[in-house]
């Protein structure tokens, strides 16, 4: 444990073992921050929520720690030394967050109160890498590549590529169109027209998990 602290409210600080997380203030006044309700991604409307922010600095590198706080929140933060934490009597106080110095997005948490268990840790997807460490594992961008045209009866052999560092994707074909067949990565067209072939890629371990691409393919 490299540094620890016990938050009472959204501005006293107690118990203070170490010199990496400082309590910021608004350059507004006042003692919360507004930040954007960093769980609804952002196909919604944006909406804020009062915040307390700590910046947490080891070596040159600095990220805050974003707790959405209220009069009544108790809340004990222990810091690893390497941008990990744990939290402890955790009261009155319902999401935290970790973004880069430019309030990129790192991770998220979600207390118990939300979770009903212990504290869950969450990667959103493009996720922002923790200084010093890796980026986060991702599917990324999937590229699906063959022939987008054939003949009646034509078999092709379709592939994929992603451009996220996941390392156990696998990915399933379709078509649109019920009378082909597909084994593997071998379709079998079966009629013609025009059909929309798609490969789904998943990954046990990518926050992006599963991940889409088409082909549109003109069988004569």
């Amino acid at each position: 444990m490299a540094d620890s602290l016990v938050l009472t409210g959204v501005k006293d600080v107690k118990k203070h073992t170490g010199t990496e997380m400082l309590l910021t203030r608004p350059k507004r006044g006042g003692d919360t921050h507004s930040v954007k309700e960093w769980w609804k991604g952002s196909d919604v409307s944006t909406c804020y929520v009062q915040c307390t922010i700590f910046d947490v600095t080891v070596g040159g590198d600095t990220c805050k720690l974003v707790l959405d706080t209220n009069m009544s929140t108790n809340v004990r933060i222990d810091h690893d030394g390497a941008f990990g934490f744990e939290f402890f009597g955790i009261n009155e106080i319902r999401r935290g967050a970790l973004y880069t110095s430019t309030f990129e997005l790192i991770e998220h948490y979600v207390f118990p109160v939300i979770s009903g268990g212990k504290v869950m840790t969450v990667t959103p997807a493009g996720a922002a890498a923790k200084p010093g460490g890796v980026p986060p594992v991702t599917i990324g961008t999937v590229t699906a590549s063959g022939d987008t045209t054939a003949n009646d009866g034509d078999t092709v052999t379709y592939s994929f590529t992603i451009s996220g560092l996941a390392s156990d994707t696998s990915g399933v074909w379709t078509s649109d169109d019920s009378n082909d067949t597909i084994s593997g990565n071998d379709i079998t067209f079966n009629g013609t027209g025009v059909r929309t072939v798609t490969i789904t890629v998943t990954s046990g371990s990518a926050s992006d998990s599963p991940a889409t691409d088409t082909i549109d393919v003109t069988v004569s």
